[in-house]
């Protein structure tokens, strides 16, 4: 779900064994590291974080005793992808549905002379939220550039004093907060405790949006997926298998416009 950044030095490598061919991967070097770790997302591909002074040439044979799992997960990935071109997402949407802060934004896109694009929120009838996009609305590149942008603020917003609030609750401190738009990830810590959230969070349901949080938090102490780590994790969450087996479909819910 999360990962974790480290200082590192990394490579791209693509090295036969025994005459077959090995996925290309990326070697990072974590003075943090206890042991070998692979990783596949859509931004880092086939990722291997390994301690300092390991011995590089045991890499081929690890990944190819590894070549199923990665099969596997890429298979995800390709799932995930295929999902998100089926749902159209060359088109502009028409609503906002942030369930975890229990706000639907009805969209509606007024064309002008104006070039340029600006966002308005305003309130309908009864509780019913509107955001106007006024402008060159012919232009859906630009678009959706400012509506990723309003989305980022509104993640700003909400996330930050909620990783204040888990943070608090927990006594596990961080550092900075950054939002982000990654593809595969939900959150990251740094070997610093720097946190890195998703604007899309805002799609899933707060108890799933609370679990990231404590997540990267759990970071700040072990910068792995350790025993030790699942163990301060499940000391706060204990239902914590069920809500981290969710998300891996969770992306099924934030809409297909945000990744193209």
């Amino acid at each position: 779900m999360s990962k974790s950044n480290y200082e590192a030095s990394s490579h791209r490598l693509a090295q036969p064994l025994h005459g077959d061919p090995l996925p290309a991967y990326t070697v990072r070097i974590s003075d943090r590291a206890k042991y070998v770790r692979l990783s596949l997302s859509m931004e880092s591909g086939l990722e291997v974080v390994i301690p300092p002074h390991y011995d590089h040439r045991k890499i081929p044979e690890l990944i190819q005793q590894k070549q199923n799992w990665i099969a596997r997960n890429q298979n995800r990935l390709n799932e995930r992808e295929a999902f998100l071109q089926s749902q159209s997402p060359h088109l502009l949407p028409h609503s906002l549905n942030l369930r975890a802060i229990n706000q639907t934004w009805q969209i509606q896109y007024i064309g002008t002379s104006y070039q340029g694009i600006r966002l308005q929120e305003s309130q309908g009838r009864e509780t019913q939220r509107i955001l106007s996009v006024t402008g060159n609305i012919e232009d859906i590149n630009i678009c959706k550039f400012f509506l990723k942008k309003w989305l980022t603020k509104t993640a700003e917003h909400y996330l930050k004093p909620w990783l204040q609030s888990v943070s608090d609750r927990t006594k596990l401190p961080y550092g900075n907060i950054t939002i982000r738009s990654q593809k595969t990830l939900w959150g990251s810590c740094s070997n610093k405790c720097n946190i890195s959230l998703n604007y899309k969070l805002l799609f899933l349901d707060p108890p799933s949006v609370e679990y990231v949080l404590l997540h990267e938090l759990c970071h700040t102490v072990h910068m792995n997926h350790s025993p030790k780590f699942w163990h301060l994790v499940q000391h706060f969450e204990p239902n914590y298998k069920i809500i981290d087996k969710s998300l891996n479909q969770a992306w099924k819910i934030v809409p297909a416009w945000l990744d193209s």
